[in-house]
């Protein structure tokens, strides 16, 4: 591959001590005990998905240390021994490319010799030239995913793919995701319709049928229709455990661009303990509403069943911005459930994105705000994210000379 980074040292610079942790046939909790005794007193539960640090073992017991500084007990029959790797720590070598396409979203997921692309962008030439000047994809992509029907998320793929009949050397793919929603809400938008219609025929006609996931509720049902937590990899990219949050087919909205919106894949990308959220454009409030106003569309959605599956689920190193920093979506509640170090926002300043109010949202000493509309040149602002001596990190790709 041509494509080298500084980012790409992968191997970490300590390990941290082991964490004891439920076994995945634990469904409600597990108790900590006083002593080495069933019979001793419970001090304490242990959830499903938490974790306390290894203080030793004891035939049948883990020793586990509690956050007062107590030892408790906890039976070897229930519980196991991981270690524990900082989350922003990572052994696998990847990188994440955010494009600048100005209003729109397309980014890459580079993982040693296989690749995920995540939207497209809206400009035909953008996605093809970046990957042409960078040879970053080795052979055919594992995955595509178009997060919902506007333009801005699939026109780049077109020629990429060589669906637009002048791209002579088309990179080819493995495997396809879209939510389903064929934009038919609007018939002022026929025309955008029948585009994006006839881009989902050329990609059916490129993928094996089984590979071909859509509507992506059919094969993988999103937290926020079954209530359940499903977490999953796919054979080519084993590395990567996928989470879908909200995919709609069939969407509801106050408007037509709130229904193809709301239709949007709401995906969680985990690699090594590095968790990326990928949005889409979809909604969490009225455009109208004021800043503070509660979660309402997709982020209510996502943040009710996150809330009775009784996990940190949303939790994430990464945030891809919903909508492009828009007005409609961001609330509050979002951005506190997922609390990112990282915010990548993908958008364009004659758009007037992202706003001056929702940026305030995610503005605070903790978070690192990188956004692709700081030049007004567009393919400018590339933003890349990945390991540096293990670490994870993001910065914009002029500052790693690229």
């Amino acid at each position: 591959m041509r494509y080298l980074i500084s980012l790409l040292l992968i191997l970490p610079l300590f390990v941290a001590a082991d964490i004891v942790t439920p076994k995945s046939s634990v469904v409600n909790h597990v108790n900590i005990r006083s002593s080495s005794s069933s019979d001793s007193q419970s001090i304490g539960k242990l959830l499903p998905n938490q974790s306390l640090p290894h203080a030793g073992s004891i035939s049948r017991w883990h020793k586990v240390l509690m956050p007062d500084g107590t030892v408790g007990f906890v039976s070897k029959r229930w519980n196991e021994v991981k270690d524990n790797l900082p989350p922003h720590f990572s052994t696998t070598s990847f990188t994440v490319h955010f494009l600048d396409v100005g209003v729109g979203d397309a980014a890459i997921i580079d993982i040693g010799e296989k690749e995920i692309i995540i939207d497209g962008g809206n400009y035909i030439n953008d996605l093809s030239n970046y990957i042409q000047d960078t040879g970053i994809i080795d052979g055919p992509v594992e995955l595509v995913v178009v997060t919902h029907g506007d333009q801005d998320h699939w026109k780049g793929l077109s020629r990429l793919l060589g669906f637009d009949g002048i791209n002579d050397e088309p990179v080819a793919f493995e495997e396809y995701w879209d939510p389903g929603y064929n934009r038919d809400c609007n018939s002022a938008d026929a025309g955008g319709r029948v585009n994006y219609l006839k881009f989902v025929e050329d990609v059916k006609s490129a993928v094996p049928l089984s590979r071909f996931k859509r509507p992506l509720e059919d094969f993988h049902p999103p937290l926020d229709q079954s209530g359940a937590l499903t977490s999953f990899s796919i054979p080519s990219i084993p590395e990567v455990t996928f989470t879908v949050l909200h995919s709609q087919s069939a969407p509801s909205g106050s408007s037509c661009s709130y229904k193809v919106n709301n239709a949007s894949i709401v995906l969680m990308v985990e690699i090594d303990g590095v968790k990326m959220l990928f949005t889409g454009d979809a909604n969490g409030k009225e455009r109208k509403e004021a800043s503070d106003a509660l979660p309402s569309n997709v982020e209510k959605s996502i943040l009710d069943s996150a809330q009775l599956a009784g996990t940190n689920l949303l939790s994430a190193d990464l945030l891809k911005v919903p909508h492009h920093g828009s007005e409609t979506a961001s609330t509050e509640q979002f951005i506190s459930a997922v609390d990112p170090k990282f915010v990548i926002i993908s958008a364009a300043t004659n758009h007037h994105l992202p706003k001056p109010t929702v940026l305030s949202r995610y503005t605070d000493s903790q978070k690192v705000i990188l956004r692709t509309d700081l030049a007004r040149p567009r393919m400018t602002d590339h933003i890349i994210c990945g390991n540096t001596e293990g670490h994870f990190d993001c910065q914009y790709s002029a500052d790693l000379g690229q």
